[in-house]
């Protein structure tokens, strides 16, 4: 395993075999590959972990993650004892669209089931953090409630996707990030305590959906499920959001067999065979 991650994703296909390598950045390199595989579980990897996977000192190690730490491409984790990818590196990687499989297949799941509901359809993927992106959505007929929400940030709490992405979550790292983020609370009902955001991952397991009613701002419901992978992880995150008036209870519940069959479409679209 060790020389896998060493001689990295190039091994056979190099640029000017003839020129002299940097061996700084070849280790770094390496130790980025490395913290990309550990980041997989929860927790990250060691710096003496990393070292021993790497083949490098831990001296060195320690050296070249503190300035890849500097530059922003790893973080460590909340407790101090691991490291994980960072957000810069994530967003070059996002620039050369890791999400084209699901961004080529869902446009027209997502605006089938934005037409049955009558309200918006969108598609979300977890990022590292936990963090989360919507990538892609279509908009049902009505104006009342249209939102672009492709891009924008969202507190996972206070989203119907963000909420299954904490559910996902060991119970170690939910409070981990319970107590690095501090969950604001952004109307009367939005859940920010750890034992009501206890109670709402275990709800949410138990049921196999999420649902937000006025908890990111007023007047604004969502329903969410997951698209599965391969051995059930999930690839993505449906939901339908709208104004509350019209996104009650009751048309949630009702949209659920929609939003559960899109979904499914999407995972036999994205994993074929799965």
């Amino acid at each position: 395993m060790d020389t896998a991650i060493e001689a990295g994703p190039t091994t056979g296909r190099k640029h000017a075999p003839g020129l002299p390598r940097a061996q700084s950045l070849t280790r770094a390199a390496a130790l980025v590959r490395a913290v990309g595989a550990a980041g997989a579980r929860e927790g990250g990897a060691s710096t003496a972990e990393l070292a021993r996977r790497c083949g490098l000192p831990v001296a060195t190690a320690a050296r070249l993650l503190a300035t890849l730490s500097d530059e922003g491409f790893v973080e460590r984790t909340a407790d101090g004892s691991g490291w994980t990818l960072g957000l810069p590196l994530v967003r070059l990687a996002r620039a050369a669209d890791p999400d084209r499989t699901l961004l080529a297949v869902c446009p027209p799941l997502l605006e089938a089931l934005a037409a049955e509901a009558g309200e918006s359809a969108a598609l979300a993927v977890a990022r590292p953090g936990p963090a989360m992106d919507v990538i892609a959505q279509a908009d049902g007929p009505g104006l009342l409630g249209v939102s672009n929400w492709v891009g924008q940030e969202f507190p996972l709490h206070a989203s119907a996707p963000g909420k299954l992405i904490l559910a996902e979550l060991d119970d170690a790292a939910f409070r981990e990030w319970v107590a690095r983020t501090r969950p604001e609370r952004f109307t009367p009902r939005t859940i920010t305590g750890l034992r009501a955001l206890r109670a709402e991952r275990g709800r949410i397991r138990a049921q196999g959906y999420a649902e937000m009613h006025d908890e990111l701002e007023p007047a604004l419901a969502s329903l969410a499920v997951a698209v599965p992978g391969r051995g059930g992880a999930p690839v993505a995150f449906l939901g339908i959001s709208g104004p509350s008036g019209r996104l009650d209870a009751r048309r949630r519940r009702a949209l659920l067999r929609p939003l559960r069959a899109t979904a499914e479409r999407l995972a036999r679209a994205v994993t074929p065979g799965r």
